[in-house]
């Protein structure tokens, strides 16, 4: 059979399907794989029927189905790219949903919003202040205030992973400025 028309058969099969596929059938793994497998599963699906390789001599409607289908995939390797989402949408989908509704999925973007950028780190009012005061200590090269205000910031949201991250970095940043300081000042007599 034709490669080409094997593969538009193929993206109007899962077209006609894409309502009942859930994220792993539509990344073509199984539900316990490994994270890892997750990228590569979606490198493959997506270099398979991405519309550029479907869209040479089909119809607009083939077309616009392959658009839908990678759309699917991309969503899918969306959710489950990330551990957190990965495993919101593992216990939904136990519960019988097969995608995650736009709330999940808006939930999920803001929390990985929240990892890419510090400043949107916080959930409470008490902890986001502190938090913030820590990221200008940081930005000033003050690792040592950093290092304060972030525990004083774990102390109003303790469960707070990006808090406890840039904590171990603040820490690591503050012991190295110390030996960068002992390093200038080795002959120096204190008083």
């Amino acid at each position: 059979m034709d490669p080409r028309l094997r593969i538009r058969i193929e993206v109007e099969t899962m077209h006609e399907l894409i309502g009942q596929l859930d994220y792993y059938q539509l990344l073509g793994t199984r539900e316990d794989c490994p994270q890892s497998d997750i990228d590569a599963a979606f490198r493959g699906e997506g270099r398979r029927l991405h519309p550029d390789r479907v869209a040479a001599g089909a119809t607009a409607d083939t077309r616009a189905k392959a658009n839908d289908v990678f759309k699917a995939i991309n969503d899918a390797y969306r959710v489950l790219r990330d551990p957190d989402a990965r495993a919101r949408y593992d216990s939904e989908r136990r519960g019988g949903k097969l995608k995650l509704d736009e709330e999940a999925r808006k939930q999920a973007a803001e929390e990985a919003a929240a990892k890419s950028d510090p400043s949107k780190a916080s959930r409470t009012e008490k902890g986001g202040k502190y938090w913030k005061m820590a990221l200008q200590n940081w930005h000033d090269k003050d690792f040592n205030g950093a290092c304060m205000n972030i525990q004083f910031a774990l102390s109003f949201e303790p469960t707070n992973e990006v808090f406890k991250e840039w904590l171990e970095k603040a820490k690591v940043a503050r012991e190295d400025q110390k030996k960068d300081v002992k390093q200038q000042n080795a002959y120096k007599i204190r008083i």
